[in-house]
């Protein structure tokens, strides 16, 4: 049945649970259309808005960053391919999240300013604000 159907794809993406029936049937009707997806990441991905694909690449398309909705873009440490199962790129875009966040993190630890006259320059550099707001804390 149709339930059972959904209920097979909501156990490979658990994030599918957030959605109604008919969103998540709109989601895989348009399979070959990874565009598609873009009006429901906001409800499986908190404080996710869009991704972001490579213009030049098209065949397949690629993922190579997301955007929360005040449209801070934050680079994928390697694109997402999205073909094939929606529910598979999607959880691969999820592991980008992590891993790009995680890279991020790390690397804003490390370029921290001991000398706070040039905190102001580190604080706007080109990282994450949760990255940012992360590190400050632990430096604190």
């Amino acid at each position: 049945s149709l339930e059972d159907y959904l209920e097979t794809k909501r156990a490979l993406f658990p994030r599918f649970y957030f959605l109604s029936n008919d969103e998540l049937l709109s989601i895989l009707s348009q399979t070959r259309n990874p565009h598609a997806v873009q009006e429901h990441l906001s409800k499986c991905f908190d404080a996710m808005n869009r991704v972001v694909f490579d213009p030049e690449k098209n065949s397949p398309p690629e993922i190579t960053h997301f955007s929360d909705i005040a449209g801070e873009k934050v680079p994928n440490s390697t694109p997402v391919r999205a073909e094939g199962a929606v529910e598979i790129w999607l959880n691969h875009i999820l592991d980008q999240m992590v891993q790009s966040l995680y890279d991020l993190t790390k690397k804003s630890l490390l370029e921290y300013p001991e000398d706070g006259r040039y905190r102001r320059d580190w604080l706007f550099a080109d990282y994450p604000a949760q990255s940012v707001l992360l590190v400050d804390m632990i430096s604190w």
